[in-house]
């Protein structure tokens, strides 16, 4: 009887010697990383110069599940391993073994060589998923997003980015951004060209509007109290904007302590001038002026939304938005000359509205995600993604919960911009521990207090309902935004379904709350950030005709949360409306999203909705929406045009009556119209107080008012006359989505 072979050992030594498990990871074990010591493997050498020893192909190591993670697990124990040989003598002697043995009897156990290609194989496909992961250090959800398979298609995840411009002056646009809806639809594309060369003196618009904007320069002033006191609006006006920030923006997104902006905003009304220089104590010049700069911002976001009755305008901008415009400028100036080591609540609540209020006047939308991960970036420096009750007991309870409200407010942002931009989220959910801001009214705690009460229940609405309510699934958006966009994005169909219900079980948590502060804003976004994720996670299969079968339901969750999207902004209030559909794009998405599955639909001859007319008069409502945008502050034509193009191929495949012809003509008119009506109430010279409503037309000299210069004015344009010299319909770029206008448009054929 031959010597009994000694068993190999694969765990680690110390784990050996102290006689407990091993998950056998590579280069320390779970165990010895929580005992601070490093593992050490054992390192077998051959024999005789036989291969190194493997399991055989019935060996249980073999049979584990076909993870990135896992593999990663299994290729470093036996790269290690295999390392301490001569790597190109024997690897050489096995080649000639193997082909030799190969023309004979194949060996039981696997040679030097095939292991070391597969270790190689396998360490590529781990480079590629761009994860390294082990499975005792995934996170929790994991499960239902399991790691990409080794033949996971890339070659349509990729066809679901866009990367326009060239050499260095490029955009790239994510798998979650409205782009790839349009990319997965050629169908949709042509028509959308088809109507724009329908109108071919919109381009000479955009070059003379171009070239007028830049002859509008304003000199720069700077943010000094007086300047801040001249840029408030008269206090009828104030009001009324102010209100509409706390009635909608401080139901949501929580940045100011309503009491004690209240207490500073009725202060800075009621003295005299006269009373101010002889009581110079009442306020220092310091706080003063720091409340004059969140003032303005609070006024230029809420501008965004205020109604007007007589438009103006100037170039593709209105005298609404312009003002907004000086507004942050000469708030962004003063921000830009404080001191970084002496950050206060205030200077952070400045850093909060900056953003917003671009975003809501459409300003610089490209720097939108880099704009929020710096600032997300600003906010873990100062420690706000850290409890403070854990790591400091020199901060205020009022501080303390503060900090919680601003950082969970960043956070969302960040979040919706990435989405927005289609980028991996720059924060994981293990990556902060703050906890959640309490359930609290802005009156149940101020700085004196010591001891916060205990929190409201949740079906009580606060101001801070929403964002209560938002981080219980906050984790979850995370890993979906950043498993949406990563490089090769691959969710399966069980792991899609299992996502979809438990997105729903949050979507049925939502409380009713019966307060009408909450149906205005609270209520309809706790709806909003859930459906838009139900969109994505189906949306790969959105225009797939040769599986309907397969992806049936995908194709009627991503319907149904399209619709409900629509539905929630058909029923909001016009002015919160107006106000979400600048701050995201889930309408845009949603609108377009419709449109493509109920074509896809038809022309599969399997539509799933009953009453058309009820899903066209959705659409139309959405374009409306839309449409309003552009009246109120002359930006948003591109998703306008292209929701519209959507809808009115749609209709050309429902009505039978007309032709796609007709329908694009009356889409292209439509839009001429608009911009017709923007020519009309040009303003030859710019001056802050024409054309503007009554309620919110005396606003106080802005910088460019200020500054002395007069405009030239505005070139005349006949839209539907005749063009000088070859037109060319796509000067810069069709898909340029962040350009919140329509005179971006070019190159389209490189994407045919």
């Amino acid at each position: 009887m031959g010597q009994k072979r000694r068993r190999l050992a694969l765990s680690c030594v110390g784990c050996r010697r102290r006689k407990v498990k091993c998950d056998r990871t590579y280069p320390t074990c779970i165990r010895c990383q929580k005992g601070g010591v490093t593992c050490d493997y054992v390192s077998y050498t051959s024999k005789n110069g036989e291969g190194l020893p493997t399991p055989d192909d019935e060996s249980p190591h073999l049979r584990r599940e076909s993870s990135v993670a896992s593999w990663t697990e299994q290729a470093h124990v036996w790269h290690s391993r295999a390392k301490e040989r001569d790597n190109q003598t024997r690897t050489q002697e096995d080649a000639v073994n193997t082909s030799t043995s190969h023309s004979k009897n194949p060996p039981t156990p696997k040679p030097l060589q095939e292991l070391q290609e597969r270790v190689l194989e396998l360490e590529t496909h781990v480079r590629t998923a761009g994860s390294r992961l082990t499975p005792s250090l995934q996170l929790p959800s994991e499960k239902l997003l399991p790691a990409i398979p080794v033949g996971a298609p890339a070659e349509q995840d990729f066809e679901r980015a866009l990367l326009k411009g060239r050499s260095f002056k490029t955009q790239y646009f994510g798998p979650s951004h409205a782009a790839s809806i349009l990319l997965q639809f050629e169908e949709l594309s042509a028509f959308v060209v088809d109507i724009l060369h329908r109108l071919p003196t919109l381009e000479k618009a955009r070059k003379d509007w171009k070239q007028y904007r830049r002859n509008v320069t304003s000199s720069i002033v700077l943010p000094e109290h007086d300047t801040l006191l001249t840029l408030v609006p008269d206090q009828a006006t104030t009001d009324s904007l102010v209100q509409l920030y706390f009635e909608v923006l401080e139901t949501t997104y929580r940045v100011l302590h309503a009491p004690t902006f209240f207490r500073q905003y009725k202060e800075f009304w009621a003295p005299t001038p006269a009373e101010v220089a002889e009581d110079s104590e009442s306020t220092s010049p310091e706080t003063s002026t720091v409340f004059l700069v969140q003032l303005l911002l609070v006024c230029a976001s809420a501008n965004a939304v205020a109604q007007t009755k007589i438009p103006a305008y100037t170039g593709p901008s209105s005298v609404a938005r312009d003002n907004a415009i000086k507004w942050i400028e000469v708030c962004e100036t003063w921000l830009d000359l404080q001191s970084q080591k002496h950050m206060s609540l205030e200077t952070f609540q400045v850093q909060i509205l900056i953003p917003i209020a671009k975003r809501l006047n459409c300003v610089k939308i490209k720097r939108t995600w880099t704009v929020a991960g710096h600032l997300l970036r600003l906010a873990m420096s100062a420690g706000l993604h850290r409890e403070p009750t854990f790591l400091s007991k020199k901060i205020s309870v009022f501080d303390q919960e503060m900090r919680r409200r601003l950082w969970f407010t960043i956070v969302e942002l960040e979040l919706q911009a990435s989405l927005d931009k289609g980028m991996c989220a720059s924060i994981g959910p293990f990556d902060f521990d703050c906890l959640p801001p309490v359930n609290l009214h802005d009156e149940d705690f101020d700085q004196s207090t010591e001891k916060l009460p205990p929190p409201r229940p949740i079906t009580e609405f606060t101001r801070t309902s929403f964002l209560c309510l938002a981080q219980k699934h906050l984790p979850l958006r995370l890993e979906l935004v950043s498993r949406l966009n990563s490089v090769r994005p691959y969710i399966e169909d069980d792991a899609a379904i299992e996502l979809d219900r438990r997105i729903r079980k949050y979507l049925d948590d939502i409380p009713q709350w019966p307060d009408t502060a909450a149906k205005i804003a609270s209520q309809p976004l706790s709806g909003l950030v859930l459906y838009e994720f139900l969109l994505q996670i189906h949306q790969p299969v959105v225009a797939e005709t040769d599986a309907q079968a397969r992806h049936f339901f995908s194709r009627v969750a991503r319907q149904n949360a399209a619709l409900s999207i629509a539905k929630i902004y058909a029923e909001m209030r016009p002015n919160a409306a107006l106000l979400f559909v600048s701050l995201r794009e889930d309408l845009f998405r949603a609108l377009l999203g419709i449109c493509v599955i109920t074509i896809v639909e038809m022309i599969s001859k399997e539509y799933l909705a009953q009453d058309t007319t009820a899903v066209v008069k959705l659409i139309g409502q959405g374009v409306d929406i839309m449409e309003n945008r552009i009246r109120q502050l002359g930006q948003g034509f591109h998703p306008f045009w292209l929701t519209s193009s959507a809808l009115a191929l749609l209709q050309s495949k429902i009505s039978a009556d007309k032709s796609p012809d007709v329908h694009a003509q009356e889409t292209a008119d439509r839009v001429a119209r608009l911009h017709r009506k923007m020519m009309e109430f040009q303003k030859a010279s710019i001056h802050p107080l024409d054309g503007v409503d009554a309620t919110i037309n005396n606003t106080a000299n802005t910088l460019l008012g200020m500054s002395g210069q007069q405009t030239a004015p505005m070139p005349e344009v006949d839209p539907f006359g005749p063009i000088e010299g070859q037109f060319n319909a796509f000067s810069d770029t069709l898909f340029d989505f962040d350009m919140t206008d329509i005179w971006g448009m070019s190159n389209y054929g490189q994407y045919q």
